[in-house]
């Protein structure tokens, strides 16, 4: 068995899952710095996506591709009861042309009226969620994570709420609004590794099973990935098995 240890600096100053919302601002704060530091220390390499790289994951574009920008937005807050950490995710409809019935971020393409990736992620979560935008506050952006298999070049906007409030699924577009707990996430028997070919190449990614309060959602591809990155640099991921290898096409779906 292979564990994957969480060798981020963050794991240094560990979170507690059920911190309260103080420390978890404050977390994701430094979470914003580090990323503002990468990229400008690292500019080139921060546009190419290189801060979330990880075992070849995400790959890069090829010369001449044709590639969007676009934004999502990766929401934390602190369940009021418990203080447990919690993220917001949604389930894309089944019906779409695009990853369908895959679970995501809020988020979509940059468009020319947005003022910033900010307000990108702000007007999507509104649209596809009913998320009030005034119900959120924005902390910055981390560097930009290529999606080739998409043609997108996606920021991740870290924000925090006290909040969410009433959610409701934007119809045709998402399946389900998740607000899942960090704790699931990270739970080492939730975890497995996501196995894809793309390009010719074994693509080996990490990936997420959640059954509490889900019905039971796989979660993989860019939006696992973020996940994976984004806990193990705020020092919540936990050593898990990573020869436990799966088909996201099929795990889960009783095939």
């Amino acid at each position: 068995m292979e564990l994957e240890n969480n060798d981020d600096a963050g794991a240094q100053n560990r979170l507690r899952l059920d911190s309260g919302s103080v420390q978890l601002r404050e977390a994701l704060h430094q979470l914003v710095e580090t990323g503002h530091r990468y990229s400008t220390e690292y500019a080139q390499e921060a546009a190419a996506g290189e801060f979330w790289r990880m075992d070849g994951f995400p790959p890069k574009f090829s010369a001449g591709e044709d590639i969007r920008q676009a934004a999502v937005l990766v929401l934390f807050w602190n369940e009021p009861e418990t203080g447990a950490v919690h993220v917001l995710l949604t389930e894309r409809s089944a019906h779409l042309s695009k990853h369908p019935g895959q679970i995501s971020f809020p988020g979509g393409a940059v468009e020319e009226f947005d003022d910033d990736v900010a307000a990108t992620a702000l007007r999507e979560a509104q649209e596809e969620v009913g998320l009030d935008p005034a119900r959120v506050e924005v902390l910055g952006a981390l560097p930009p994570a290529p999606v080739p298999i998409s043609g997108f070049n996606v920021t991740p906007v870290i924000a925090v709420t006290d909040d969410p409030g009433v959610l409701a699924p934007q119809v045709g577009e998402v399946e389900h609004v998740l607000k899942v707990a960090l704790a699931d996430l990270v739970e080492p028997e939730n975890r497995y590794t996501a196995v894809v070919k793309f390009r010719g190449n074994r693509l080996p990614s990490p990936s997420f099973w959640l059954t509490p309060g889900t019905g039971g959602v796989f979660v993989w591809g860019f939006t696992a990935m973020l996940l994976d990155r984004v806990t193990r640099r705020l020092g919540w991921s936990r050593p898990w098995d990573t020869t436990r290898e799966v088909d996201p096409h099929t795990f889960g779906r009783g095939d």
